[in-house]
């Protein structure tokens, strides 16, 4: 079911999969528009941002904030289903931080015995360090990393 998007009534809808289009009509210039969907891009953080264009302006919102507007829900409710994945109780995360705890560990055994495994160390080290830094949504994802 799509839904038109607030303030861009007849330009642009999304659906309850968070996909927006452009609804068919005539752009700026007086070309035809057809409908086509609309490509978001992801943050540094995994969240997603769209730009929107009305009147030969661009604006660009976050998706879960278009998603809450059209669908009357909490942007913490949009985020949730928006980011099961990567939101809810962190799990995909959490499995992220453990797959990379245990090749952290197998690398530093394998430099204990002479090989040099130097710049994977480092490389997964400062992946944990930015998990354990990094928000989503407000809500920070990963806790107790060592």
């Amino acid at each position: 079911m799509w839904r038109d998007i607030k303030d861009y009534e007849g330009l642009y809808e999304i659906n309850e999969n968070a996909v927006v289009r452009r609804v068919e009509g005539k752009g700026i210039d007086g070309r035809k528009v057809t409908t086509h969907v609309v490509v978001s891009s992801k943050t540094r953080k995994g969240t997603r941002y769209i730009a929107l264009w009305k009147n030969g302006n661009r604006k660009t919102f976050m998706l879960h904030k278009l998603y809450a507007e059209a669908f009357y829900m909490s942007e913490n409710e949009a985020c949730r289903r928006l980011y099961k994945g990567f939101i809810g109780y962190g799990q995909a995360v959490q499995n992220v931080k453990d797959i990379l705890l245990k090749n952290l560990s197998d690398l530093e055994k394998e430099q204990s015995i002479g090989e040099n495994r130097h710049d994977e160390i480092l490389y997964i080290q400062q992946f944990l360090d930015e998990l354990k830094n990094d928000k989503v949504c407000g809500v920070r994802q990963v806790e107790n990393i060592k």
